[in-house]
């Protein structure tokens, strides 16, 4: 692996589509991310990565992120009055900064480069940007497969049992919070989201304070680079009249799974769409015309069934692209009358383990189930 920058806007462009493509249906917005990035072009910042071997042993890393970035709710402005929350001290990218400040001074270390949490349109601008703000570089790579995931307790790190704590958690109004320890990372995760509940907003989160001879081994290496590969792939398929769901597919060793129309798009209740749930039901086109294909999703897709029986599941990925043009988007952004394709991506060989399907595969989201490999999923269902 090399370093890697983005020069241009097209590079920042490419970049974002493969991210969401990567991204598996969740991992934040293309429209966000693209505008992160662009901004730190504007103001005359490289924006690239690194390879982690390039960086000391002893280096410390961080993550970083934004949790619940809800703004601040109708009728709320009264009880903030009354908290003294008034004036807003930190922006989005300023309270994912301040995180990592705060997480460096209660550890007495200096982090010298960010890791992205995982892979996603927005997901990965952010730490991206955040560090270029911090003056250190972002690493190729992730802790989460080289994929996004609903939950913190599904990542690499979680897989292999190394703490998540200690975690920083800042608000838009300044607030400071430092989680020395915790009984589990679940905890560790709804205690941030109740910090967002009580602010009234987005929080800053940065956690996983490792040095870089731990981090190296619990990280998908080279998932960066290899998402601007993914989304130049498929800017370069249409250009050249070739097909970039074919492209695309090849560029992550997966395989075509479905082709189709959206019939039914389904969120559940208000509750269910506050956590991301939901499904998509196809009526099989071209190849698959004649078949059925429904996938549900938790921010990102997790589970499909094809002719209404179990099909292909997480860990592996599941990736949704518009069928005429190979883009890809967010779980809720396709609807009725969509023609879409879908390619299923084999999974992290850590995820792949006993620990990594109980933590990632269908019978932890509720089904009844077991996880097959997409491999021998396929060969069931003879294609």
């Amino acid at each position: 692996m090399t370093d890697a920058a983005l020069h241009s806007r097209q590079d920042c462009e490419d970049f974002v589509r493969g991210l969401c493509f990567m991204g598996a249906g969740g991992g934040g917005r293309p429209e966000l991310g693209l505008e992160l990035l662009l901004d730190q072009l504007d103001r005359g910042r490289e924006v690239r990565w690194v390879d982690i071997d390039s960086l000391g042993n002893n280096a410390w890393t961080a993550t970083v992120a934004g949790m619940g970035g809800r703004g601040v709710p109708n009728g709320a402005a009264g009880e903030l009055a009354s908290l003294g929350c008034v004036e807003e001290k930190h922006d989005a990218l300023g309270r994912m900064v301040a995180a990592v400040r705060a997480l460096e001074e209660d550890a007495g270390v200096t982090v010298e480069a960010i890791v992205p949490v995982e892979i996603g349109a927005s997901n990965v601008p952010a730490p991206i940007a955040a560090a270029l703000e911090l003056g250190i570089p972002a690493v190729d790579g992730d802790y989460a497969g080289g994929r996004a995931i609903p939950e913190v307790p599904q990542t690499i790190p979680e897989v292999r049992s190394v703490p998540v704590c200690p975690m920083s958690f800042v608000t838009r109004w300044g607030d400071v919070v430092i989680l020395k320890d915790t009984v589990s990372t679940a905890m560790a995760d709804r205690i941030g989201r109740q910090i967002c509940v009580a602010a009234h907003g987005g929080v800053g989160v940065s956690c996983y304070l490792l040095q870089v001879r731990q981090a190296k081994s619990l990280m998908a290496q080279g998932t960066l680079t290899k998402a601007l590969e993914v989304g130049r792939a498929i800017r370069e398929a249409r250009e050249k009249g070739a097909d970039p769901v074919a492209e695309a597919a090849t560029e992550v060793g997966g395989r075509l799974l479905f082709v189709g129309e959206v019939r039914r798009s389904d969120i559940a209740d208000e509750e269910s769409f506050a956590f991301g749930l939901g499904s998509h039901e196809l009526r099989g086109l071209a190849q698959s015309e004649g078949h059925s294909f429904k996938i549900w999703y938790k921010n990102e897709y997790h589970v499909s069934w094809l002719d209404g029986k179990p099909f292909v599941t997480s860990p592996d990925s599941l990736i949704m692209v518009r069928l005429a043009d190979g883009e890809p988007a967010t779980s809720y952004d396709f609807s009725v009358g969509d023609q879409v394709a879908v390619v299923g991506r084999k999974a992290h060989d850590e995820h792949r383990t006993p620990r990594g399907i109980e933590l990632l595969g269908p019978r932890h989201f509720g089904f009844d189930f077991d996880y097959v490999p997409m491999e021998d999923r396929i060969g069931e269902f003879g294609r």
